[in-house]
């Protein structure tokens, strides 16, 4: 008998890939706030993370072995913008699920981000304190805080920038803007200030079934590629490897938007590194992380088979 997984917002980009991914060995089920999407074979339910009793209440119905937590703000420049509505969605949605979860004898997944951390120029590990500069990796690390400590049966995979093809046509990610402005020979603006590893989506996906498989429970894991770009050396790389313009693409030094209330988190640069240590995830996978480059050629095969 299949296990059940349930996605808190299947229809976000890591909750929708993920489903795809796992849904062949699984029984998947969702949840959405407002944007209904369409995956054959899974069961979808709206639901307000913000809703405790709701939330408890499908909960009980479910009963999922495994509860993934992919709901929330994404964009550091929205949740710079409306900073309360993120730590709404991204911490106190996560706690929701995450008490529900408890309570009901789910494994509670959390996927975060390595904007938790400070932007220095060095190589975090997992055991390294959170001192995030940004909105969006406060609401996260709230989140991990919490799970951390309130949750006795949990797993945090802490990534690196992931990438691929979203459900959601009105809201393209990075690697989307990428593909068209290439495709379509139109100049791409990439900036240089932010590095970070990239990721294709589905090896996520992958290491989540492996984690699952393996009974992997109390662990926090750096899940990353195990070497560093900014956007405009990740455009260049994708250019390279998808044999298009690489004159198509123009350097911009955007400014980071800087969390001015955590002060603690800012670095005396203009320039930001969110670099994981992911000799964590490769011990237990018994292989090394993928390079960006290897991750994009991975992601050309996969792509050129569809």
């Amino acid at each position: 008998m299949k296990k059940t997984v349930l996605i808190v917002g299947i229809n976000s980009f890591v909750g929708s890939n993920i489903a795809e991914m796992l849904k062949d060995e699984f029984r998947i089920v969702g949840t959405y706030n407002k944007n209904f999407v369409n995956i054959p074979g899974i069961t979808c339910y709206p639901m307000d993370v913000m809703k405790k009793e709701f939330v408890m209440n499908l909960m009980s119905r479910i009963r999922p072995d495994f509860t993934i937590y992919a709901a929330g703000m994404s964009s550091l420049m929205e949740c710079k913008l409306r900073p309360k509505y993120a730590e709404a969605l991204n911490a106190n949605g996560a706690i929701n699920a995450c008490t529900a979860s408890e309570r009901y004898g789910s494994r509670f997944v959390l996927i975060s981000s390595a904007f938790v951390m400070g932007g220095s120029d060095t190589l975090y590990k997992e055991g390294d304190t959170p001192f995030p500069n940004s909105a969006y990796g406060t609401s996260l690390s709230s989140a991990e805080f919490y799970v951390q400590r309130s949750c006795l049966n949990y797993l945090i995979l802490r990534c690196s920038v992931l990438y691929g093809r979203s459900h959601n046509p009105l809201h393209p990610n990075w690697f989307e803007v990428v593909q068209a402005s290439l495709a379509k020979n139109v100049p791409l603006i990439a900036d240089t200030s932010v590095t970070t590893g990239f990721l294709d989506i589905t090896i996520l996906a992958k290491i989540l079934k492996a984690t699952f498989q393996g009974n992997v429970s109390n662990r926090l894991i750096h899940i990353s590629s195990r070497d560093f770009m900014n956007r405009n050396e990740f455009a260049l790389a994708y250019a390279k490897i998808f044999h298009k313009d690489t004159n198509m693409i123009q350097k911009t030094s955007g400014k980071f938007p800087l969390d001015t209330e955590n002060k603690a988190g800012n670095v005396a640069s203009q320039n930001y590194c969110f670099k994981l240590d992911t000799s964590n995830a490769e011990e237990f996978l018994g292989t090394k992380m993928p390079s960006i480059e290897e991750s994009l050629q991975y992601t050309h095969k996969r792509m050129s088979q569809n």
